[in-house]
């Protein structure tokens, strides 16, 4: 069963899958430039694995230097490799970087460790940084639960609100990181799944999933689900639990720091109006690059948010689908193979809304191109759209 994430790879042209394999093969061990912004003094993890290897270089080659332990604390240096790797960690595949890190027990090292085993949990002056000793409590309370048993979420839920009922910012934002990463590794782990589809669903409630609007208490599962902090949504004919978004954000919002409160506004109005399904776009264009907007302004304003490896993916993602389509929504007609209007009209939307960024620079070179081509999608336009989602 695919999580919510998964079920957004899904649009993504063949393309994409393509270009994603070849990037992950990629030996470029280089570190990433630095962002305009102002590297923040003090950058801390906790590993999420046990035994997570400290590497020389940052790709699976490279010499071991130490093993950690898992919730250990770690600061990182701020540098970012260029390259990616897929590996699964329990049950959930990430495709992430590795990140330079100080490791200070028992020895001092300092080296490379996958980005997928790390959790950032603060990034700003040193003077400011959260309870720590609070974080590494939740995190070990977290690892005594059972994440392939339903009621870890009441569990994880009622530690959280009686532990981090009066913390704010800092240790807000990292009380949510852990919360919302176990309650995602219970999805993939627990397959809840498997309950839902012995439902007995009715139109009507496929409908009102679809729309946001079901009431939870309907059924003694669905009852059950939110509970322990699980919402539903539908997708590919099937109905599935998912991370309940609205409770972390009303719990966490008020909470958080500005800049996490605006992630968690967007990031739960995107869930509750989603962009995808069954293959294709099922929000106007506009809206959707509206969304893409929004990212690219977030991250280039917040260039060392704690979850930035979600936020560039979601401005990657959908800056890719609004230049190269989806499948089950071209960006041209399979038999003519004129171009759609609707997206003739967004890139323009998006050069007229959104000049100077990086998503008007695109718009405006396949917009330009197909122009030259009499808007149909001639070699031409498909060689730049290939060549594109490689590279991206």
């Amino acid at each position: 069963m695919k999580s919510t994430y998964a079920l957004l790879s899904t649009i993504i042209l063949s393309a994409v899958t393509f270009a994603a394999c070849k990037q992950d093969n990629k030996k470029d061990d280089t570190s990433s430039p630095t962002p305009s912004a102002a590297k923040p003094a003090l950058i801390l993890y906790i590993v999420t694995v046990d035994k997570l290897n400290l590497r020389e270089e940052p790709n699976k080659s490279g010499k071991v230097l130490v093993q950690i332990a898992e919730n250990t604390l770690v600061e990182g240096t701020g540098d970012i490799s260029n390259n990616r790797e897929e590996a699964t960690l329990r049950n959930l595949t990430y495709n992430e970087p590795y990140h330079k890190i100080i490791v200070n027990s028992p020895t001092q090292h300092t080296g490379w460790a996958y980005g997928g085993a790390l959790m950032r949990i603060y990034a700003g002056p040193k003077d400011g940084s959260p309870d720590f000793a609070s974080i590494a409590q939740l995190a070990t309370f977290l690892r005594t639960l059972d994440a392939k048993k339903l009621d870890s979420g009441k569990k994880a839920w009622d530690y959280v609100t009686a532990q981090f009922g009066t913390a704010n910012g800092p240790l807000a934002d990292a009380a949510f990181i852990l919360l919302e990463r176990f309650l995602r590794r219970m999805e993939a782990e627990g397959e809840f799944y498997q309950l839902t589809e012995q439902m007995n669903w009715t139109e009507n409630d496929y409908q009102a999933i679809s729309e946001n609007k079901f009431d939870m208490n309907k059924y003694p599962l669905s009852k059950s689900l939110a509970e322990n902090g699980f919402g539903l949504e539908q997708g590919e004919g099937m109905i599935f639990p998912t991370t309940d978004w609205n409770k972390l954000r009303a719990f966490f919002g008020p909470k958080t720091t500005p800049t996490m409160k605006a992630f968690l506004d967007q990031q739960t109005h995107e869930i509750n109006h989603r962009a995808w399904d069954d293959g294709g776009i099922i929000i106007s264009l506009e809206e959707l690059a509206n969304r893409s907007a929004f990212w690219e302004k977030f991250n280039r304003e917040n260039p060392y948010f704690l979850l930035n490896e979600q936020t560039k993916q979601s401005e990657q993602w959908t800056r890719l689908v609004l230049v190269n389509g989806a499948d089950n929504t071209p960006t041209y007609d399979y038999e003519t193979q004129a171009i759609d209007e609707r997206y003739k009209q967004v890139w323009a939307y998006i050069q007229q809304k959104y000049p100077g960024t990086e998503l008007a620079k695109r718009a405006k070179e396949i917009a330009d191109l197909c122009a030259a081509e009499g808007w149909k999608r001639t070699k031409k336009v498909e060689d730049w759209q290939m060549k594109y989602a490689e590279e991206n």
